[in-house]
């Protein structure tokens, strides 16, 4: 997919059929400015990918939420972003989980793209994750090459409470138990319910780019046929 039709395609998949769903959009040091968040929160797709369209050329970390936002939270900046944003979601404003995010990152220094090899790698362990989970009839993730690991987002229709925290935790903990070795880690830290997670069509840049640690792009790795409905219907609604 070309990065227009991957912002889209992600724009739609967190909506999943409700046009009036809520998204915030969220860039980290924009314009390369430390502590300079660029967020704006959006229910129009069209506003949501310009607007992200120019945070990826700002920065090298542009990020969404997953779960259902508080729909007021809309008049904070609707559907516009905004630099050196002071309000951003916080667990509290989620009222609703949609999705748990799996995050395979390689072992490596902070702030360095991954290898090749190591992004291939990452990539290959979700593979193995995607087919445990399904095998475990958890449900058929969502996934995404971040441009230097994986994530997959687990079907995850909960409540916003303690319980379902706890389970997204534990969840976490068993799936890094299982997968994690020298070279791969499970992220067991992203179980809350803000948790915002990198946009698919925006660049991933840590560090400088190199050719052996290169800058790359997110992108959109498999969307599982039941979530195929929400993209295909919103296609069909603009051609007639």
């Amino acid at each position: 997919m070309i990065p227009d039709v991957e912002m889209r395609t992600f724009f739609r998949l967190l909506q999943k059929g409700d046009e009036q769903a809520v998204i915030e959009l969220r860039a980290l040091n924009y314009e390369k400015r430390k502590n300079n968040t660029f967020s704006g929160y959006f229910d129009q797709e069209d506003a949501f990918v310009a607007a992200a369209k120019l945070a990826t050329q700002k920065s090298g970390g542009v990020y969404c939420t997953i779960n259902v936002c508080n729909p007021q939270l809309l008049s904070r900046r609707a559907n516009r972003a905004t630099p050196y944003a002071e309000l951003t979601t916080s667990d509290q404003d989620i009222i609703q989980r949609r999705y748990l995010p799996i995050d395979l990152d390689p072992e490596r220094p902070a702030g360095t793209s991954s290898s090749d090899e190591q992004h291939e790698a990452a990539i290959e362990r979700s593979r193995e994750v995607y087919l445990f989970l399904t095998q475990q009839q958890w449900g058929s993730p969502i996934s995404v090459d971040s441009g230097n690991g994986a994530h997959l987002l687990l079907p995850f229709d909960y409540p916003n409470n303690e319980d379902s925290k706890n389970l997204a935790s534990n969840i976490l903990k068993g799936l890094a138990k299982r997968f994690n070795d020298s070279q791969i880690k499970v992220d067991e830290s992203v179980f809350n319910a803000a948790r915002i997670m990198r946009l698919p069509g925006t660049m991933n840049r840590k560090g400088d780019h190199l050719s052996k640690y290169p800058h790359r792009l997110c992108k959109l790795l498999h969307v599982p046929a039941e979530y195929e409905v929400y993209t295909k219907r919103k296609e069909q609604q603009e051609a007639a």
